[in-house]
């Protein structure tokens, strides 16, 4: 594939001189006439996708993986006697794991409007270099007070990258999103794997270097990292698709693309140029799709965040030495690297959701009834296997259906920060748990129970989102009968949100 060259000369500059450049395009030559404005739109459009698909999902993949990193990164170290060296009680360092999601839910719903306010490369890149700063500082820590104020500080920065749904829904449409999404949210399996990879590397190697602890090593390591991939989401990560198709971008540059961009926005029931707008978030708060949405994600999302604090305690009471507990972690999270993009790849080709996720939800109870009632150690990784492997498709299924719900920015982005809700303070029920081993009656118990309360969420709303689709495509029956247009149908996604008569949900 040849590589465009960036053409400088001043009647390019002064035609495209919003547009930024980049030193070489690595999809092929898109200089702005590389691409003739006759192209097939079908060509154009796989040209536009690929560009999304390797620089857009790679760069929040990144930022995900750094997130789940640097989220699991006390459950590791309290293996290399982080509780022990700062002298803290089970209490506090249960606490410790808990404030990271107080910070989460304080700052969820305006993190997910800043994407319409500032530069999302910016939002995230910035966000990114933030929480990793804060990771690379918990290496200073010395009390109680430190670990606790810079946990609060990691959630404030992190709960921007979860914003990643609503950012995505922007570039994919419907039929699209929850591959995409998979491939978005499937570093975080990869994540626990690698935490547990450096945490048995530095544990094992580095322990007294330089007069520094492992956990002070392992910290130091995931924040240069972590710091390092947010300076590069803010030189690549291209602006909202309303901007990039009237400025153009260093990604897109040829006036086809940026059409085929903006096109491609409004296709996915986005409106261009939409702002926070205070009707839509009243508008959400009154649908129950928000809130019973967010019931399915919260379980889902409950069970991720159990196993990122706790997953290495629940293997080590398996029997495994704490060296070798830092490798068995791995293989539930391995499981869930291959789960999370098969099954989100079928759910998108078969255009279903509620099929998968409750076939999701019911591995996921099978799972919790086999660690809560055998003391064989296979048997137990069996069980957290099948856990881990079901709840992160869950997850990504229920977060991309509960973008496809909801019509409006707004609306949209509000039903996401309610779902952020509920994953956010189940994950605090989380933190405070488990805390009787070796079995965690309490714990599993208490997360089998809402797994099926998370099932029953599922069905009622597709149960809701169906009779509307039938009510809808019996009101368009009525208008073709009389030989008539619907007069709403004139109308923005902006103003009917899912209202709109040519709305209709993905079952």
């Amino acid at each position: 594939m040849e590589h465009g060259v960036i053409d400088t000369k001043l009647s390019s500059e002064a035609r495209y001189e919003d547009v930024e450049l980049a030193p070489k395009d690595a999809f092929g030559d898109s200089s702005p006439a590389a691409t003739s404005s006759d192209e097939l739109p079908g060509i154009v459009e796989k040209k536009v996708l690929r560009k999304q698909d390797f620089t857009i999902v790679p760069l929040l993949a990144g930022c995900t993986f750094f997130v789940f990193l640097d989220r699991a990164a006390l459950g590791n170290a309290r293996l290399m006697n982080f509780q022990k060296d700062l002298h803290l009680s089970n209490q506090e360092f249960f606490n410790c794991l808990m404030i990271i999601y107080v910070g989460y839910m304080s700052f969820e719903l305006p993190a997910t409007l800043s994407i319409r306010v500032f530069r999302p490369n910016w939002v995230y890149g910035g966000a990114v270099v933030f929480f990793g700063l804060c990771a690379l500082l918990t290496s200073e820590a010395r009390s109680y007070a430190s670990v606790m104020v810079l946990r609060l500080l990691l959630g404030f920065g992190e709960s921007v990258i979860q914003t990643g749904f609503v950012y995505l829904s922007l570039w994919y449409t419907n039929k699209e999103l929850t591959t995409r999404c998979a491939f978005w949210f499937g570093t975080t399996p990869l994540a626990g794997m690698f935490s547990g990879l450096i945490a048995y590397g530095t544990q094992r190697n580095l322990e007294g270097k330089l007069g520094k602890y492992s956990w002070e090593w392992y910290y130091i390591i995931e924040g240069c990292l972590t710091i390092f991939w947010g300076l590069l989401v803010v030189a690549l990560l291209p602006k909202v698709p309303e901007l990039v198709g009237k400025r153009g971008s260093w990604l897109f540059r040829s006036e086809a693309e940026r059409s085929m961009v903006m096109q491609r926005t409004i296709r996915a029931n986005n409106v261009p140029d939409a702002k926070p707008r205070l009707d839509q978030i009243w508008k959400s708060l009154k649908d129950p799709k928000t809130w019973l949405g967010g019931l399915a994600i919260g379980a889902a999302a409950l069970n991720i965040a159990a196993f990122s604090s706790f997953l290495p305690t629940i293997v080590h009471q398996f029997g495994f030495t704490p060296l070798h507990t830092q490798l068995m972690s791995m293989i539930p999270y391995a499981c869930a690297v291959v789960s999370l993009p098969t099954v989100s790849i079928l759910s998108d080709r078969w255009q279903k959701r509620m099929l998968p996720m409750m076939c999701c939800f019911s591995l996921i109870i099978v799972g919790f009834i086999i660690v809560l009632t055998t003391t064989r150690r296979d048997a137990g990784m069996v069980g957290c296997s099948l856990i881990a492997a079901a709840s992160y498709p869950c997850l990504v299924m229920g977060g991309s259906w509960q973008m496809s719900s909801h019509g409006g920015f707004s609306k949209r982005s509000t039903a996401w920060a309610i779902s952020q809700l509920f994953i956010q303070t189940w994950s605090i029920v989380a933190t405070q748990i488990y805390t009787q081993p070796p079995h965690f009656y309490k714990g599993h118990g208490t997360l089998l129970g809402l797994n099926a309360v998370g099932m029953l969420a599922t069905f009622t709303k597709y149960w809701i989102m169906k009779k509307s689709n039938a009510k809808k495509d019996q009101v368009a029956r009525d208008f073709a009968a009389r030989g008539q247009q619907n007069p709403d149908g004139d109308k923005t996604y902006e103003e009917l949100c899912d209202d709109h008569p040519n709305f209709r949900y993905v079952l």
